[in-house]
């Protein structure tokens, strides 16, 4: 039982930094073909081409990004069940961290989808020889697109719910101590910092989303190898009455 227990807390904190290390495959794969996370921002006539043009390199980033994406799920209520005790009757805290994370998860989902469905669609139609009319509405469409996509992706998914989830994880090691108090501590502080790019809906830019991001990927690898390294205690089995 505890050999089992030692295993599965060891495969939760690998699971950890893989989820922290595996952003950099997009990264890697999509600043090489559209500059990507640059290409956010891009006016559709210079986007929608390459996009076209690195379609293959496009479909694989991003399909790597939706995996990333959803491994949320997992990762986040995996940490929370670590956080309030392997033993312990899930509290309403963590319920709070597993829907936030789930949401956050779903919601960058839905951002990416954007890229492999109707950007791919509409750089294609793009291509295609068009009036200037025509043309003019594929650009406006695509604009629409980015900006919907975007908010409910980078401001909702990566922002606000990420920062949310990382809060109330933060909160739950505080207050169990199951993990180093400090590694709380520092979460609300990049909590904060993770919450700064949903700025942008009151008008304040500037604010880069990948940096926020690095933030929160520099405190998931660190959790992954306490999580490793700590000496975590038995289980607690509940005593059997009568």
């Amino acid at each position: 039982m505890l050999m089992t227990s030692r295993l599965a807390v060891r495969a939760i904190g690998l699971l950890v930094i893989a989820e922290a290390l595996l952003i950099f495959a997009p990264l890697i794969i999509l600043g090489a073909a559209i500059e990507w996370p640059a290409s956010l921002d891009f006016p559709p006539a210079m986007v929608l081409p390459m996009i076209l043009e690195h379609l293959d390199q496009v479909r694989l980033g991003y399909g790597i990004y939706l995996l990333y994406s959803l491994l949320w799920i997992v990762v986040g209520a995996s940490i929370a069940w670590l956080a309030n005790g392997q033993s312990e009757r899930p509290s309403v805290l963590v319920s709070l961290a597993v829907s936030l994370g789930v949401a956050s998860a779903l919601a960058r989902a839905i951002g990416i989808i954007r890229w492999l469905t109707a950007s791919t669609d509409l750089a294609e139609t793009y291509a295609a020889p068009q009036d200037p009319v025509a043309q003019r509405a594929i650009e406006i469409t695509q604009t629409a697109v980015n900006s919907w996509g975007g908010s409910i992706g980078e401001v909702l998914g990566v922002a606000l719910l990420a920062s949310a989830w990382l809060f109330t994880i933060s909160l739950l090691i505080v207050t169990k101590k199951h993990l180093p108090p400090l590694l709380g501590y520092i979460g609300f502080v990049t909590a904060i910092i993770v919450a700064l790019p949903a700025c942008e809906l009151f008008g304040f830019e500037g604010i880069s989303i990948a940096m926020t991001t690095t933030a929160m990927h520099i405190w998931l690898l660190a959790l992954g190898v306490i999580i490793i390294r700590q000496t975590w205690t038995k289980p607690k089995v509940p005593a059997l009455v009568g």
